[in-house]
């Protein structure tokens, strides 16, 4: 598996190696996102749509927003290289804006309850109160989703190379499985 390290970008990209890509890959492929892409069977906050797909590469992305900020992988392709790689690039994005929305949600949420005269009050009579209130919900508000994106990376990158590597093994999988 590739390392895909800490950055803020929604967005990562890998490869596979095997002995040799197993003859309709691409169908098993297409097949498991119709049956259940997470877990065969069942299609609940995994319900993906193919895009376009070739004898090479196929393409897909999340159609609701329970897909859309479950996995996080929102934009999907997955590209046959030479005989015996899988490389992949996938954008969460839909992902990073849904969190970066509940973080100004949330900010929003601090700043109302600081409306309120007995919360300010208490927040005043601390030291240096109002600095730690405001930096508080700055945290929250404005850094917390980039950090979320940061660390939902590589649970990302893994739930797909755990998928694509169940896919290209030899034995058959039954999509069709409850």
């Amino acid at each position: 598996m590739n390392e895909v390290g800490f950055s803020f970008r929604p967005s990562f990209g890998g490869g596979i190696q095997v002995d040799q890509v197993p003859e309709g890959f691409f169908d098993r492929i297409e097949r498991r996102l119709a049956s259940g892409w997470l877990v065969p069977g069942t299609r609940h906050r995994a319900n993906y749509r193919v895009i376009g797909k070739s004898r090479e590469a196929i393409e897909f992305e999340a159609v609701d927003f329970g897909t859309a900020y479950a996995i996080g992988l929102n934009h999907v392709v997955v590209r046959q290289v030479g005989r015996n790689v899988i490389s992949y690039e996938v954008t969460f994005e839909r992902w990073n804006r849904y969190a970066l929305i509940h973080g100004a949600l949330l900010g929003m949420l601090l700043a109302l309850v600081y409306a309120a005269p007995q919360v300010r009050q208490r927040v005043v009579s601390y030291p240096h109160g109002p600095w730690l209130f405001w930096g508080t919900l700055a945290f929250w508000a404005l850094a917390w989703p980039w950090l979320l994106t940061a660390i939902h990376r590589p649970f990302a990158a893994r739930a797909l190379d755990r998928i694509l590597r169940q896919e290209l093994s030899d034995g058959p999988i039954d999509h069709a499985a409850p």
